[in-house]
């Protein structure tokens, strides 16, 4: 599954944690420029395999490979200009203003005695404008909403500049007006700079919304991959998350829209 134009391929790989198996000789391709969004029931090997394209998990089998290379033979700072991650439920540092937390995003850019340039300026302005938020720069994090946290966590990812941008359940305790916030800010963000996306979601509806690409997973193996169309099918939708159901066109977007039985 190595092939060119894929910027990051997992090639069978096993994940566990100590002696537990999670997911088992799976394969994927994230397409490159495009969201993927990684679905399936709780527990089912989403959030795993996520930390493993991150490298935060070492595959017990097969590889992880950025550009052909195995995720684990890439130096760290190299490794971290190239992929930004946001963890599910990121805590700030208490009292840490939004700038400086943007900031931190810069560390792999910064030189051996952490200069800080006019680049790194205009990395960080960038990233607080493109996320709205540069209006709260000198806020505390945690006074800030649910919805401004998470775009704040997305700006401070921007500021990375990281080619592939990982997401762990970026919607997690949001209502649903923020959810679409945060949703509609990385498909713009995925069009105005070609980012390649990929990120877990529990909705189904919005995953197929928002996705280029769907990945479903049932127990730890990929049960389907492709385009919206192709993977939320009544069949799929009750092998993967036991819902008998119906799906219909959104009539707002024309994706795929799941109506339970």
């Amino acid at each position: 599954m190595n092939t060119p134009g894929n910027t990051l391929v997992v090639e069978r790989a096993s994940l566990s944690y100590g002696d537990r198996p999670i997911v088992t000789d799976l394969s994927l391709a994230l397409p490159e420029g495009q969201v993927t969004v990684i679905v399936g029931a709780n527990a089912c090997g989403k959030s795993t395999l996520l930390r493993a394209l991150a490298r935060l998990l070492r595959p017990a089998g097969g590889q992880v490979l950025l550009d052909g290379r195995d995720v684990h033979t890439i130096p760290t700072r190299q490794l971290a200009r190239r992929l930004g991650l946001m963890p599910q439920a990121p805590i700030a540092p208490e009292g840490i203003v939004v700038a400086d937390l943007v900031a931190r995003g810069r560390h792999p850019h910064q030189g051996l005695f952490g200069r800080w340039s006019a680049a790194d300026d205009a990395a960080v302005a960038a990233a607080l404008e493109a996320t709205g938020v540069s209006d709260l720069a000198d806020r505390a994090v945690d006074e800030l909403s649910g919805g401004q946290r998470q775009r704040v966590w997305i700006a401070m990812a921007l500021a990375q500049e990281t080619s592939v941008l990982l997401l762990d359940e970026p919607t997690t305790y949001l209502d649903l007006a923020h959810q679409i916030e945060v949703l509609d800010l990385l498909a713009r963000l995925n069009a105005e700079r070609g980012t390649t996306i990929a990120m877990v979601l529990h909705d189904l509806n919005l995953a197929a919304r928002y996705a280029d690409h769907l990945v479903a997973l049932r127990a730890g193996r990929m049960v389907a991959a492709g385009t919206p169309a192709e993977v939320v099918t009544e069949e799929t939708v009750e092998a993967v998350f036991g819902l008998p159901c119906m799906v219909v066109a959104d009539p707002v977007t024309g994706t795929p829209l799941v109506v339970p039985r």
